[in-house]
């Protein structure tokens, strides 16, 4: 592990991690940055190897952490590469986690996330995703950065504990072969409470504004709407999908006695 100080913001180090807070930057160098005390003090638990941490020399995790690289620095410093107002104690980068496409196939439970553009919505459904064990997590169509640093502390040191990839809709063609598609809709007949999800399935999200797309309506097996009370018309995304996914694993327990 290489140990260094650095307390110039003007550091071309400094320069270049704060230019992965650009996404387009950041997807360009497979790189992630961390700036979420409870995303990176959760990795470092973890064993995950960082490829730079900074952090001041007094951090009481320094002996636990993973790292090519540990650069010791102050506040000022930690403000300049962070993307809150209020600087974090640690700023991570890891790379880009590589995730194959070819697990999706052994999931029993995926969740599809088509076009979804709100970030902390999208942090809030891994986290969910993760807490109600589904398997895995495509996103579809034009959706925000996975890794954009709202979408990390949303997600709640949860990012990187379930497999999510972006992918198109032949991908999803190829999964039906031993999946269903279950489009969640607002105008579908039958309830999804009532629902029983016996077989592998691939469930589908549209996104805050639009719904699903028309490529994913159209291939779907099933289409389930969450029928609601006292006149209320839809849930935020991230709330419908967590209130989904807590709803499939219940059936599921009661199936299984």
């Amino acid at each position: 592990m290489k140990i260094i100080e650095i307390s110039s913001t003007q550091n071309e180090l400094i320069k270049f991690v704060y230019k992965l807070q650009n996404s387009k930057f950041r997807k360009s160098q497979k790189l992630v940055l961390l700036d979420g005390n409870k995303t990176i003090e959760g990795l470092i638990d973890d064993g995950f190897e960082f490829e730079f941490i900074f952090l001041k020399k007094e951090n009481p995790l320094i002996n636990k952490i993973n790292t090519k690289e540990m650069v010791f620095v102050d506040d000022k410093v930690l403000k300049k590469i962070s993307t809150v107002k209020t600087p974090c104690s640690m700023v991570g980068v890891i790379k880009e986690p590589n995730v194959s496409s070819e697990l999706f196939f052994d999931f029993k439970k995926i969740a599809l996330i088509d076009g979804i553009k709100d970030a902390g919505n999208l942090g809030t459904i891994i986290r969910s995703a993760c807490a109600f064990s589904i398997d895995g997590i495509i996103l579809l169509n034009e959706c925000v950065d996975l890794y954009n640093s709202k979408t990390i502390r949303a997600a709640a040191q949860n990012m990187f504990k379930i497999p999510i990839i972006h992918s198109d809709i032949n991908f999803i063609k190829k999964l039906k072969k031993n999946h269903k598609l279950i489009s969640t809709v607002v105008d579908a007949k039958k309830d999804f409470m009532e629902y029983e999800f016996d077989c592998n399935f691939i469930l589908a999200f549209g996104s805050e504004a639009e719904g699903l797309s028309s490529d994913v309506i159209d291939l779907s097996d099933e289409k389930l709407t969450l029928f609601m009370d006292n006149n209320v018309e839809s849930l935020n995304l991230a709330v419908c999908s967590s209130v989904a996914f807590a709803l499939i694993k219940l059936n599921q327990r009661f199936m299984s006695f």
